[in-house]
């Protein structure tokens, strides 16, 4: 995942068990967002019409690659 990939926020597909357990089968945050920035395992991620926040990169899932 890098600067300029579109993602979609889906927490439920975290490899941590706790996460997993408690997203399941929630939505995630937004359904398209754009990445404009990367730190370590976080991307900070703007979705349509909102401020940009920092995600893990297991709770995101690439839509469109840059």
């Amino acid at each position: 995942m890098k600067v300029g990939d579109l993602v979609e926020h889906a927490p439920h597909s975290s490899g941590d068990v706790h996460i997993k357990a408690l997203f399941s089968g929630m939505p995630g945050d937004f359904k398209v967002g754009l990445i404009i920035k990367e730190r370590e395992s976080f991307r900070l991620v703007a979705p349509d019409g909102r401020k940009p926040a920092w995600y893990q990169v297991e709770e995101l899932k690439i839509i469109s690659k840059s």
